[in-house]
């Protein structure tokens, strides 16, 4: 599985960042590649630069402009 953090370097991106990073951890799964995505053009291709943080995972965007916390994140990696 990839996970890709789409984001600009500010808060909310990296604390989504963050808090994927966390979930992973805690998850203790190691099939999981965890990415932070600042090229802009990478992003502009799913999101516009007003709509970060955005998640993709395994390539399909899963979440836009907000802040998963690590509990809802570790459901995800569950499923």
């Amino acid at each position: 599985m990839k996970i890709e953090v789409l984001g600009t370097d500010c808060y909310d991106c990296l604390k989504l960042y963050k808090n994927v990073t966390e979930a992973v951890r805690q998850s203790g799964r190691k099939d999981v590649e965890v990415e932070y995505v600042d090229d802009e053009r990478r992003i502009l291709h799913h999101i516009s630069l007003d709509e970060v943080p955005g998640l993709l995972v395994d390539g399909h965007l899963m979440s836009v402009g907000k802040v998963l916390d690590v509990a809802a994140l570790l459901e995800w990696l569950r499923e």
